[in-house]
């Protein structure tokens, strides 16, 4: 779903003033993000077998420590991108384009830029956490409301209707990971560990019950 609004920033860029400039901008900073995008990706996986391990061994704090020492580590490395990608931002255009106004249009999103690489600092460690704890569903709805509902509408708004541009409907799409952010944060500051910890039983139990049911039909 993330993703899908990514394409659709590149698609409404393309109705954009000097759209063939936009969209090589748009999709040269996308590249780059989605490049530095597979190390929280990794960060996903682990932190929700961590925490799905530790809330099906009982150790509720065990489970809520890991997500602040994802969070963490993910802080650091992304804000070490960021770094990279500010001080070079008038060199590594070179690397996709020849062409002096595109460099300079990836030049000016390089702040930008840096946003979304910090925002996916700390999203996709939440969005791990959730899978681990088996939030799937509701990380769902609340993805689809900030990001289509809210974040798309005003970056379209701001893109056009202000006349931002680019930046207005990258900054839309911000606002959406932003808000997603800071709910999958309420959840997991509000979240009642010692529940999930035997919510988790229960759905293993199930689990269980389930598979040995089957092996009845098969016999």
């Amino acid at each position: 779903l993330e993703y899908w609004t990514l394409m659709v920033l590149l698609v409404f860029a393309g109705v954009l003033k000097n759209a063939e400039v936009k969209v090589d901008a748009a999709a040269i900073c996308l590249n780059v993000e989605g490049w530095l995008f597979m190390v929280p990706l990794g960060y996903i996986a682990a932190v929700s077998v961590r925490v799905s391990n530790e809330l099906g061994a009982g150790n509720a704090a065990a489970a809520r420590f890991s997500v602040w020492v994802t969070v963490s580590i993910a802080l650091v490395t992304q804000t070490v991108f960021a770094t990279l990608v500010l001080i070079t931002r008038y060199d590594f255009p070179k690397l996709f384009t020849d062409d002096k106004i595109v460099m300079k249009e990836v030049s000016a999103l390089a702040v930008y830029l840096c946003i979304s690489i910090l925002l996916c600092a700390i999203l996709p460690v939440l969005s791990g956490m959730a899978i681990g704890a088996g939030w799937q569903a509701v990380v769902a709805y609340v993805n689809s409301v900030t990001y289509y509902l809210i974040g798309l509408p005003i970056g379209v708004f701001m893109g056009f209707k202000l006349d931002w541009g680019l930046e207005g409907l990258w900054v839309g799409t911000q606002i959406g990971m932003g808000l997603q952010t800071i709910v999958l944060l309420i959840m997991f500051w509000r979240a009642d560990w010692d529940k999930e910890v035997q919510l988790s039983k229960v759905r293993v139990s199930e689990d269980v019950g389930l598979g040995e049911e089957q092996k009845l039909i098969k016999l």
